[in-house]
C-alpha cells in the first residue's frame, strides 16, 4: 500500500477539522463517549471523506510553518461548526437557570453527565432533554454533512477569518441568551403571577404565613409550568435546529469569502 505524502498531508488535516468538530459539539463531544470510540471515529470519518471528497492542495514549499498555519486553519473549522451547536444547548442550559432560580431549585446542584461539571437540576433537565429531541431529529447528521459540504466549499488552505466570520460568532453566543429567555419566559410569567398572587392573599389575609405556602405552591406551580411546556419544546427545537442548519452554512460561506 503506497500513500504519498499529499495524501497523508491530506488526511492530517481532514482528520484535524472531523476531531475539532467532534471536540466540541455537544453529542460526540460528550464525555460519555469514550475518547477511544471518538479517536476511532474521528479516523474512519477522516479516511473515508479522504477518499470520498479528495481536497485539492495548493502547491507550495511544505514546510513546519505551512503545516502549523493548515493545521491552525483546520481546527478553526472544526471549532466554529461545533460552537454553533454548543450554543444551543448553552441556551437550554440557561433557560433551566432561570426557570431554577425562580422555582427555587437553584440551591439543588447535579453533575452534568455531558460536561462533568456541577450545574442545576433543571439545566441538566433540559439539556438531556434538548438532547434527546436533537437526536431524535437527526441534527447530528447535519454535522457529517458539514464536513463533507465544507471540504468541498472549503478545502484546506483556503480558510479566511474576516471581520463579518467574528461578527458571526458573536451573533451565536448572544443566541444563548436569546434562547434561554424564549424557553424560560413562560415558566417565568406564570411565576411571576404567582407571586403576585401570593402578594395580593398576604396583603388581604394577614394571618395567612406566606413564606409557608409561597415556596411549595411556586414549585408546584412551576413543575406543572414547565410540564404544560414539554408540548411546545418539540416545536421550538425544530425552529432552533432548522436555524442551526443555516447557521453551519452561514459559517462555512463566511470562513470561504
Amino acid at each position: 500500500m503506497e500513500i504519498s505524502p499529499e495524501q497523508l498531508l491530506s488526511f492530517l488535516l481532514i482528520f484535524t477539522r472531523v476531531s475539532g468538530i467532534f471536540v466540541f459539539t455537544p453529542f460526540f463531544g460528550s464525555l460519555n463517549i469514550p475518547a477511544q470510540a471518538r479517536i476511532v471515529l474521528s479516523v474512519v470519518l477522516s479516511y473515508l471523506f479522504a477518499i470520498g471528497a479528495q481536497p485539492v492542495l495548493p502547491r507550495f514549499t511544505p514546510s513546519l510553518t505551512t503545516l502549523f498555519i493548515g493545521i491552525l486553519g483546520e481546527l478553526v473549522v472544526g471549532m466554529a461548526i461545533g460552537f454553533a451547536a454548543h450554543a444551543l444547548f448553552a441556551g437550554l442550559q440557561y433557560a433551566g437557570q432561570i426557570a431554577g432560580f425562580q422555582i427555587g431549585f437553584s440551591f439543588v446542584n447535579a453533575v452534568d453527565p455531558q460536561t462533568s461539571s456541577r450545574s442545576t437540576s433543571l439545566s441538566v433537565y433540559q439539556n438531556q432533554i434538548g438532547l434527546m429531541l436533537f437526536l431524535g431529529l437527526n441534527a447530528h447528521h447535519w454535522f457529517i454533512r458539514a464536513i463533507g459540504t465544507s471540504l468541498t466549499a472549503l478545502p484546506p488552505f483556503t480558510i479566511h477569518v474576516g471581520r463579518e466570520f467574528v461578527f458571526k460568532m458573536a451573533d451565536l453566543s448572544a443566541q444563548v441568551f436569546v434562547i434561554g429567555f424564549q424557553i424560560a419566559a413562560p415558566v417565568t410569567a406564570v411565576l411571576i403571577l404567582t407571586d403576585v398572587a401570593l402578594g395580593l392573599i398576604g396583603r388581604s389575609a394577614p394571618q395567612v404565613h406566606i413564606l409557608v405556602i409561597g415556596f411549595p405552591m411556586k414549585i408546584l406551580v412551576g413543575i406543572g409550568a414547565l410540564g404544560m411546556g414539554l408540548y411546545f419544546l418539540p416545536a421550538a427545537m425544530r425552529v432552533y435546529t432548522g436555524r442551526l442548519q443555516y447557521d453551519l452554512e452561514t459559517i462555512i460561506r463566511l470562513l470561504r469569502s
